[in-house]
């Protein structure tokens, strides 16, 4: 999808990163960009991670690693907690050691300690924990409507935005509200 739903900016600094990680697959129409080797090696390089070469095995622990983060990312948005999602993430961390390091500007931070696709998904972790830090982390949801679950980031004084857009998910969820309340009446 380009840009985002309801005319909603990104994610602020690599936070971004992490959204475009977990919406690399539209969950209530397609496509997933990692649903191959080839659209894995397509999201990689387009954010600044050229000439890795991942396995299957890669591609699928992105895969799992991408519905794990979605899993704690409903929790955001008033889901309930899952335990499943923190050891997933914890495992798969396991093998992506981080370091502290300076970046290219000489900012000093969590650094991913290998070259690979480990060190990619290292660098998406490590900007979970940056923002985890800085509290924009709470900020950064799965929209509440169940089909369709896009990335958001809600920038709501009161930290209190639902949906990715108010316009299609909020109506539907309003709308299936509204039909509930009818069922007994």
């Amino acid at each position: 999808m380009k840009g985002q739903p309801g005319n909603k900016a990104a994610a602020p600094g690599r936070l971004s990163l992490v959204q475009d990680f977990v919406n690399s697959v539209n969950v209530e129409f397609g496509p997933d960009e990692f649903a191959t080797a080839d659209g894995f090696v397509g999201w990689l390089t387009r954010h600044g991670f050229e000439d890795l070469k991942p396995d299957d095995l890669d591609r699928r622990d992105a895969v799992t690693l991408r519905e794990a983060l979605r899993a704690l990312l409903r929790e955001n948005n008033g889901g309930d907690p899952d335990p499943g999602a923190r050891g997933t993430v914890e495992h798969i961390a396991r093998d992506c050691p981080l370091v502290l390091g300076f970046d290219e500007t000489g900012a000093l931070g969590l650094r991913p300690e290998k070259t690979d696709v480990r060190g990619a998904l290292a660098t998406v972790l490590a900007a979970v924990s940056e923002s985890v830090v800085d509290g924009s982390w709470s900020r950064l949801k799965a929209c509440h409507e169940h089909r369709c679950e896009w990335v958001f980031y809600d920038r709501s004084r009161n930290r209190a935005s639902r949906w990715c857009s108010m316009k299609v998910c909020g109506t539907r969820s309003k709308m299936r509200a509204y039909r509930e309340s009818r069922k007994y009446v």
